[in-house]
């Protein structure tokens, strides 16, 4: 009878420690997770900093990512301590290439787990971001892996001398082969290759559309969702970027600002450290003579280029053109903006003054670089225009809501809308506005004539924990309705590629069609307090807009 006790005590004692220290077996090796909680209560496990790279450092910083070498042993992956340099983080390392995996289950638990997954790239402006913000409860309450990932940002991740020794996007190369990782590794965690949805929100939700026009990765995912951000978005991509790659060089030696070496450029950014290039990155864009807010029109100075080609090459034609031809992954998409997404850049009304009085005083910069007006009274002629769809004729003055709207369109609502009436010719597009003012997206600030709900807003509804500054605790019952729609429509997406598959309750019973424009007709779903589908999104100002680019008489865009 003690022998039996103490071999079913010997059982249940390793059933705990097999839950509480799962142990997954990789190609490279073995590695060590943790198991968690959801706020229901939900056990998952958790796999944090797993390598999908080698080490992006020496000789390899600026190269395109390579495999991850094998280890011995058991790797601990239990926490995540390393972001990619964003400039002042405790946790900055160029060794920052990560997955992180959590799931509801293993195939030590259900041999026939086979779980939706759903890959989520962080947004920041190409120069910021860490996977770790990411809370993985609700996606794990609704039955679906979620991976977050690291890429390299900044200089790191998107300098580009324009030709071949660094021909750039070496960011959009690190989230193509953690896709790459995704897909051969996930069934390891319960997870269906065939059943990947990737998304992401801003300059994630760029980066979402620039794999879309990846067709090397043709199979590696299913579906895709964009929140708030295209390649089409003026600031999702630079011209510039051979001039920026030897200025911010000759912030570390003057030589350099009047080089045109661009093989002595590589070996001394290579030679010096990464604090000493992420601090001169940084003093770099400080330095710019006219701030991104001002000059809406420029790409963020770090951002994604179109490549001489080569053979690691990404992209090497504009994006507007290949969207346009049809030229992407024929997979259906979830895409949409918020409300009034500059808010979030704009919650100092002092400073939204200042920059309303630099664009009346200049108002050339208020015209997209894409538009590519090089007489100087057309482009006079076209700033006008441009102000008039936001202020009939005023000068923008002490009218910060316009100012807003303005800033809001050319950024998000104009690039996003055209993004998705171009692929609906070619893919299913399901289209939204996220219109829900409540306390988890963080902005207060509202402005006469705008909108109320800024860029980023919806995270909270989708990713709540206390890395993203929220509590489940604090919702609103209307907060906790709208956090179970918004995640409910995602994660059927992920399940069935339809966000409405059936009717539900939870929904009003609203079917959400994709769009089709052939008709004259741009549907989409209002997430609101009340869900609802609409037409024609902000329809007056994107019509006038588009008239606008129809007059320009050729159709040789990059962004839109």
């Amino acid at each position: 009878m003690c022998n039996k006790t103490f071999l079913y005590l010997l059982t249940i004692f390793q059933m705990v420690l097999a839950i509480e220290d799962p142990v997954v077996e990789l190609p490279n090796g073995k590695i060590l997770g943790r198991q968690a909680t959801t706020y229901t209560n939900t056990p998952y496990y958790a796999f944090q900093k797993i390598p999908y790279a080698a080490p992006p450092v020496g000789e390899l910083r600026f190269k395109a990512p390579q495999p991850a070498d094998s280890w011995d042993g058991v790797l601990n992956t239990t926490y995540l301590d390393a972001s990619c340099y964003q400039g002042g983080l405790e946790s900055d390392s160029e060794d920052c290439l990560f997955v992180n995996v959590y799931t509801p289950t293993l195939p030590a638990d259900n041999e026939n787990a086979s779980l939706p997954v759903m890959l989520f790239i962080h947004g920041g402006a190409f120069i910021e971001g860490w996977s770790l913000y990411y809370q993985p409860e609700l996606f794990i309450d609704n039955e679906v892996i979620l991976v977050t990932i690291n890429y390299r940002l900044g200089v790191f991740g998107f300098l580009s001398t324009g030709d071949e020794v660094v021909p750039g996007n070496n960011g959009l190369k690190d989230q193509r082969l953690a896709i790459q990782w995704t897909h051969e590794n996930v069934h390891l965690f319960g997870g269906d290759p065939e059943q990947i949805t990737i998304f992401g929100e801003s300059a994630g939700s760029a980066s979402v559309a620039y794999q879309l026009l990846d067709q090397s990765s043709e199979g590696l995912f299913r579906a895709a969702i964009l929140e708030s951000g295209s390649f089409l978005s003026p600031w999702a991509y630079q011209r510039n970027a051979r001039r920026i790659a030897f200025e911010t060089a000759g912030v570390l030696n003057s030589t350099f600002s009047t080089s045109e070496d661009s093989n002595a450029l590589l070996e001394f950014l290579q030679s010096v450290s990464a604090d000493d290039l992420d601090a001169a990155a940084r003093q770099y864009r400080e330095s710019v003579s006219t701030p991104w807010d001002y000059d809406v029109s420029q790409g963020v100075v770090y951002a994604p280029v179109i490549e001489v080609k080569n053979p690691d090459a990404f992209i090497t034609k504009k994006m507007y053109g290949l969207l346009q031809a049809g030229n992407i992954l024929k997979v259906p998409v979830i895409m949409g903006i918020n409300s009034e997404e500059n808010l979030l850049f704009n919650q100092d009304p002092v400073a939204l003054q200042s920059t309303l009085e630099a664009w009346d005083n200049n108002l050339d910069l208020i015209v997209p670089n894409d538009m590519q007006i090089t007489d100087s009274q057309q482009h006079a002629d076209m700033a006008k225009s441009i102000r008039d769809i936001y202020t009939n004729g005023e000068p923008f003055g002490t009218r910060l809501g316009d100012g807003v709207r303005y800033s809001t369109d050319n950024s998000f609502s104009r690039p996003v809308t055209k993004h998705a009436e171009l692929a609906s010719a070619f893919t299913e597009i399901y289209f939204y506005q996220f219109s829900y003012d409540g306390l988890p997206g963080g902005i207060s600030i509202h402005y006469d004539g705008a909108e109320s709900v800024g860029h980023a807003e919806e995270l909270s509804y989708l990713f709540c924990g206390s890395t993203m500054g929220c509590s489940f605790s604090d919702f609103t019952e209307s907060d906790t309705l709208t956090s179970q729609r918004l995640i409910k429509l995602w994660t059927n997406f992920a399940k069935y590629q339809n966000p409405t598959p059936e009717l539900s309750e939870l929904f009003q019973n609203i079917t959400w069609s994709k769009l089709s424009v052939e008709d004259g007709d741009f549907l989409y779903l209002d997430i609101n307090e009340q869900l609802e589908i609409k037409n024609h999104i902000k329809a007056e100002v994107i019509e006038k807009w588009n008239n606008l680019y129809e007059s320009l008489n050729f159709t040789d865009f990059d962004t839109y």
